[in-house]
């Protein structure tokens, strides 16, 4: 029987330390696609890139955890989760990765980030986490901002849409409801096992897919220039050791509902990013936008 004292109440309002650790987690997140658009590798091959880079950084911090006596070992149930989530992780990289190429950073990561949606409902419907009237709220002003986001694509002039942005919009999607599987997978297993043995596992599962997934595909796999290098160490460094680390920390103290309505700032991360390297000027719609996405993230902070 394990000791009550190792399972974690969840504060009633996360702490300020948190919700930063969860903003950074998503910024870093949110230079993914520039990352991504800068290597010369396929996209299972970037996300298998992504994680290998990223498992030494998550080996040290588990390590960390059994120095600090935070848990003596993955405690029951937890492997079921742990490894659900390495699998739909690893299909939305793949998805998300691969949507780049048929359509714009922006409208790639506006849609990839629509998970609040299957969040919200899976929360509630799977783990019981029926949202305040706060949470319906912003999650009501996330998905305006989204929407006006992407209006001047189809609004725009037929130019502006590529004969394959409907296809890597489809992926996009898909990427955002893997996205949200990933979500509810973690916060589930962060009942039962620490952040960092959580991100080790998980990783080190997605790779093994992504790998996989890359030479089932033919793809090219290693990078044949230094900027190659470079941004696939960045994927795995900046956002996902760092990224997608201290969101999985955060997950401890918020519930999936919420932490998935913060999820939509990489959205904004990457609209601003993609216009300050590539070009990707944003409309004032998008710019409207993305203001309702950050007070959206300002009423996820208040409860």
């Amino acid at each position: 029987m394990s000791t009550p004292a190792l399972v974690m109440p969840r504060p009633a309002a996360p702490a300020l330390a948190m919700f930063v650790a969860l903003l950074t987690g998503a910024t870093c997140i949110g230079f993914s696609g520039v990352f991504m658009r800068l290597a010369d590798v396929g996209p299972a091959a970037g996300g298998f890139w992504r994680m290998l880079f990223a498992l030494p950084v998550l080996a040290l911090w588990t390590a960390l955890e059994q120095r600090k006596a935070v848990s003596g070992a993955v405690r029951p149930g937890a492997l079921i989760p742990i490894a659900l989530a390495g699998l739909t992780f690893a299909i939305d990289v793949v998805l998300y990765n691969a949507a780049l190429g048929h359509t714009t950073i922006a409208n790639a990561s506006l849609l990839g980030n629509l998970s609040p949606v299957a969040v919200v409902l899976g929360g509630w419907l799977l783990l019981g986490e029926k949202p305040t009237q706060r949470i319906l709220g912003a999650l009501a002003l996330a998905l305006g901002g989204a929407l006006m986001l992407v209006l001047p694509k189809f609004i725009g002039a037929p130019s502006a849409a590529s004969p394959g942005s409907l296809f890597g919009d489809m992926l996009a999607t898909g990427a955002a409801f893997s996205y949200a599987g990933y979500i509810l997978a973690v916060r589930r297993a962060r009942e039962r096992a620490d952040a960092g043995r959580i991100g080790l596992i998980s990783s080190a599962l997605c790779a093994v897919f992504c790998l996989a997934a890359a030479l089932a595909l033919g793809e090219t796999i290693i990078p044949a220039s230094l900027q190659g290098w470079l941004a696939v160490i960045a994927l795995g460094l900046v956002s996902h050791a760092l990224g997608q680390g201290l969101i999985t920390l955060s997950l401890g103290s918020y519930g999936a509902s919420a932490a998935s309505l913060v999820m939509v700032w990489p959205a904004l991360v990457s609209v601003l990013a993609a216009w300050a390297i590539f070009g990707e000027q944003p409309s004032p719609a998008q710019a409207f936008g993305g203001v309702a996405i950050l007070a959206a993230v300002l009423l996820v902070r208040r409860g």
